[in-house]
């Protein structure tokens, strides 16, 4: 029996989805670089090759109207602005390099705020995060490691200690290579059956009695017998005799499809480790574990996440040849095969938000996409970005459609969302991209549910929501990856209970 869908209002929002409009590369300035400017738009490149940003600014605009929705566009492909989060009528942030502020504000006539006065005081000296990653003894079982960034090889390490020194629990996956050679892989976790046990003591701390049971229930109290429901019980015993030969159904997480939103992969490393750790200690997650199999691949986009390390904090896309040789890189996240190149992507190989030649032309969103495909028995799909604190579902490359799972997806991501604010009051708002934000074609949400089959598909938004942005401090990150870890776990749940069909 379905529960009555709980009206829970939507947390407002003043931040937008960090996925980038079309910007315009201005050709004269590539020949005074030899970096790649795009993505960290007019920075200076200093401290042995990492790029500055001293005096750049993040201006918050008030959208009120789609004319001047469509002015700010044209202001931003024209002078190649950085746009932080999306366009939409409402709050857009947007980062201007220090040699255009007067010409931002002198073609910005709509009313703007300050959000970063200068987004270097905000970016830690590479030196210093590369001396920290450097050390190199790492408790990857305790919180003091979420108190870092840490780099792609400290990460694969993170990955590699958890499948060697769990082997009955955890498995390598690995999900292909990138263009310049690095694997992107992860984990799966799935366990045996200790919670075999603990399974009909635990659900009634926490779950209904389903219809049945309760009609069933109250049958045997009148008149003394079950006979009514002897068929269906004869049913349920069958299906428990063949469980051991249905396959378990799958949940993937991943972080690092944009490569400079550094708490995705952060927090996705940090749920791991909570599985993980918690098998066979807490009931509730050891039930999870034992029902489901978890992959999880902390960093996708592999060659973009190593270039904000090495090279340029504010880059974006993966690192492919385009048809311009100086404009490298697709946006992964405006390249998958549901509706692409339907709007809110841009056509232009120096922008951010370049949606590529063709649907699945970079590498990382292809790779997932048929690991999906080929396992067959994936049921629920989190990609994991940054900033503006949101839990969006499908769609959002066709604003006229809603899915038909809308109730149950709409109704898990409220869930999650509350388990999520209760941990350290942070609000998340929720809803379809297209509702939430604005039109974006070629998103990951979009093709896992439409194409892939995926009901429970969703794209989720980390800290915070402006102030800092994409260079969310540390001390932010344990904060951040303990509430999602409780949205989440409350995902999984809802899901365990709302699928029964689905158990192991």
């Amino acid at each position: 029996m379905r529960s009555v869908l709980t009206t829970i209002p939507l947390a407002l929002t003043l931040s937008v989805l960090s996925l980038a409009y079309p910007t315009q590369w201005n050709n004269q300035q590539l020949a005074f670089t030899h970096i790649n400017r795009h993505g960290a738009n007019h920075a200076t490149e200093m401290e042995e090759g990492y790029a500055r940003f001293d005096e750049d600014k993040v201006f918050r605009v008030e959208i009120s109207s789609v004319a001047e929705l469509k002015q700010l566009e044209e202001t931003i492909e024209a002078h190649n602005f950085d746009l932080w989060s999306n366009l939409r009528i409402g709050s857009v942030d947007v980062r201007v390099p220090a040699a255009s502020v007067e010409t931002f504000q002198s073609l910005v006539h709509m009313p703007t705020t300050v959000m970063v006065s200068n987004v270097q005081d905000l970016v830690p000296s590479q030196t210093q995060l590369l001396s920290t990653q450097a050390q190199g003894q790492w408790n990857y079982t305790d919180d003091s490691f979420w108190a870092n960034y840490h780099n792609l090889t400290t990460l694969n390490d993170f990955t590699e200690t958890m499948i060697a020194e769990y082997p009955d629990l955890v498995k390598r996956v690995s999900m292909g290579h990138t263009y310049e050679g690095r694997e992107v892989f992860g984990m799966s976790i799935h366990g045996g059956h200790k919670s075999s046990g603990l399974l009909d003591d635990e659900d009634n701390d926490d779950e209904e009695m389903d219809l049945e049971e309760m009609v069933e229930s109250w049958w045997s109290w009148l008149f003394g017998s079950t006979k009514k429901f002897k068929h269906n019980k004869k049913g349920s015993d069958h299906n428990k005799k063949n469980k051991k030969n249905k396959k378990k159904k799958a949940i993937v997480i991943h972080g690092g499809q944009h490569a400079r939103e550094w708490i995705g992969p952060a927090v996705v490393s940090y749920i791991a480790k909570e599985l993980i750790t918690g098998y066979g200690q807490h009931k509730k997650i050891t039930r999870l574990i034992d029902q489901f199999e978890f992959v999880v691949v902390p960093v996708l986009n592999a060659d973009g996440y190593d270039y904000t390390w090495t090279t340029n904090r504010m880059w974006r896309k993966n690192r492919q040849p385009t048809s311009i040789p100086l404009c490298k890189g697709i946006d992964p996240n405006r390249n998958w095969g549901y509706m692409w190149n339907h709007g809110g992507s841009s056509s232009n190989p120096c922008s951010d938000g370049y949606h590529g030649p063709k649907a699945f032309a970079a590498l990382e969103p292809k790779m997932i996409a048929d690991y999906i495909t080929e396992k067959g028995n994936v049921v629920s799909y989190i990609d994991f970005h940054a900033y503006s604190q949101l839990w969006m579902s499908p769609f959002g490359a066709d604003c006229n459609k809603t899915p038909k799972d809308d109730e149950d997806i709409i109704e898990a991501a409220m869930g999650a969302a509350k388990a999520l604010k209760d941990v350290h009051g942070t609000k998340f708002a929720v809803g379809s991209v297209c509702n939430i934000i604005y039109q974006a074609s070629g998103g990951s949400l979009d093709w896992t549910y439409g194409e892939a089959g995926v009901k429970y598909s969703y794209a989720v938004e980390l800290r915070d929501t402006g102030k800092h942005g994409f260079l969310l401090p540390e001390d932010q990150i344990l904060p951040s990856a303990e509430e999602t870890y409780a949205g989440f776990q409350h995902l999984v749940n809802f899901i365990r209970k709302r699928e029964k069909q689905w158990r192991w």
